[in-house]
């Protein structure tokens, strides 16, 4: 690792790790409210018949939790991309520095690898 690069990660540590959690936490998010919503069982489903209305209150739900994590004061700390995409956008535009892109990023695949659900259904 170049100078730049331990640099990097020794100052900005924290703003990588905010930015797997928020992308995780995100994640985790959509398919509570996701299994809420649309699980057959579920009584939110049974109570709200319309797909429509039920896919829209998913979508409203996961702008406010987007919301609530991008001004969270953590959000505000790191800058809140919670995307690799958007985390580009700044270093294309040069917002941020090439190695906290690269740290970023990481830590976006972190968090994204740790908001899945360790569910693997088994075949019928």
């Amino acid at each position: 690792m170049t100078a730049t690069a331990v640099t990097a990660l020794r100052t900005h540590w924290p703003e990588y790790l905010i930015e797997g959690w928020a992308l995780g936490t995100f994640m985790v998010s959509a398919g509570l409210f996701t299994v809420w919503f649309e699980y057959p069982a579920s009584s939110l489903n049974h109570a709200i018949m319309n797909g429509e209305l039920r896919r829209g209150l998913v979508g409203v739900a996961m702008g406010l939790t987007a919301m609530l994590l991008i001004y969270s004061p953590w959000g505000k700390r790191s800058g809140a991309h919670m995307n690799p995409a958007v985390t580009l956008a700044f270093y294309s535009l040069g917002r941020i520095e090439a190695w906290d892109a690269i740290y970023y990023v990481l830590a976006q695949f972190v968090g994204d690898i740790d908001g899945q659900a360790p569910y693997s259904p088994e075949p019928r």
